[in-house]
């Protein structure tokens, strides 16, 4: 009976430390808000962009994709995207050169992101109030979502 004590104690505290391990390695990185869109191969996607002070249109270099996708323009609202001001549909593949006319863009800094195009084909489908449920998600590369931060003013 004690030998089945200490193997049902021993048994119970792995379950535990397993558990406990489990829930560290796949929380969100520190500062991060998780994983909420497409994970992706980093050889698929990619995303260049540099600063461009004083334009309306902003020219992505160049971005990789593993599908039909948007590039999404976004205010910078403290780090965060806000108000959507600009949005450019690619072709899966590399697309070099790809100009996204900005609309109503008042702050000092924009975030440039790669949607999915997952929904509807040609239809940008992204609520930012629901975004876990909406079909034209970000891409993650390395759990970090794939977009820069991009001087415009």
């Amino acid at each position: 009976m004690k030998k089945r004590t200490i193997a049902l104690s021993v048994l119970a505290a792995v379950l535990l430390l397993t558990a406990t391990t489990y829930s560290f390695a796949n929380a969100p990185a520190k500062g991060t808000m998780g994983v909420w869109g497409y994970v992706v191969d980093g050889k698929n996607a990619s995303l260049s962009v540099s600063d461009q002070p004083g334009v309306d249109t902003l020219v992505v270099s160049r971005v990789t994709a593993p599908q039909a996708a948007w590039l999404v323009v976004h205010a910078d609202d403290n780090g965060m995207p806000g108000r959507r001001v600009g949005l450019a549909h690619i072709d899966k593949g590399e697309s070099t050169d790809v100009a996204v006319k900005l609309t109503g863009v008042k702050t000092q800094k924009v975030i440039v992101a790669v949607h999915a195009d997952k929904g509807t084909p040609g239809k940008f489908e992204f609520d930012m109030n629901n975004k876990e449920k909406s079909a034209d998600r970000t891409f993650f590369v390395n759990r970090k979502e794939l977009a820069k931060i991009v001087t415009v003013r």
